[in-house]
């Protein structure tokens, strides 16, 4: 098996020069409120998450607290404190799926277009490879044609689609399916 090459994707484009100073960091019980806050101020734009509001402190706190000690990658951006992205892959903890796992990411609007998306996916998926993963799945929304491209950079590649998925603000919106595998197609 060979592990993922996130570097050429991690290298994409001129980031701005202020997100040089944006730190990638495994995240920490000491991030949770700023993450709370990073999650429902993506969430209420109602354009790219699941759902539309951030959940409470003890939620996020107990999701935090899973994640670390199920040993899944969860990495956030920091400008200073602040959280201000965030990348996650959440092992499946179905019986048979246990060697894959779900990508979830998000960037505050005002950090967008500046490469944080690809280096926070880029440490995502190389810890995914490091703790073991063997594929990991993600659902992006049909009209976010930026995210859409970032994830091919990577290598995902769009495996199904759920029609008429998403009913918000801006009509019906379908659900693009799109994964990567680490592993070889079998002979």
């Amino acid at each position: 098996m060979q592990g993922p090459d996130v570097t050429d994707a991690a290298n994409q484009g001129v980031p701005d020069p202020s997100a040089s100073a944006i730190v990638i960091a495994p995240i920490d019980l000491r991030h949770v409120d700023s993450f709370g806050d990073c999650l429902a101020e993506v969430a209420r734009e109602r354009k790219y998450l699941a759902i539309v509001d951030g959940f409470s402190l003890e939620q996020n706190a107990a999701w935090v607290a899973a994640d670390r000690s199920l040993g899944n990658p969860f990495h956030v951006a920091l400008d200073g404190d602040r959280v201000v992205g965030w990348c996650e892959v959440r092992r499946d903890p179905l019986p048979g799926r246990g060697h894959g796992g779900v990508l979830g990411i998000g960037v505050r609007a005002a950090y967008r277009r500046q490469g944080l998306g690809r280096r926070l996916m880029a440490t995502a998926i190389a810890d995914a490879w490091v703790r073991g993963f063997e594929r990991i799945e993600l659902w992006v929304r049909a009209p976010n044609e930026a995210a859409i491209s970032l994830y091919r950079k990577f290598g995902f590649v769009e495996e199904g689609r759920r029609r008429d998925a998403v009913r918000l603000d801006d009509g019906p919106e379908d659900e693009v399916l799109m994964a990567i595998r680490f592993v070889k197609e079998p002979v």
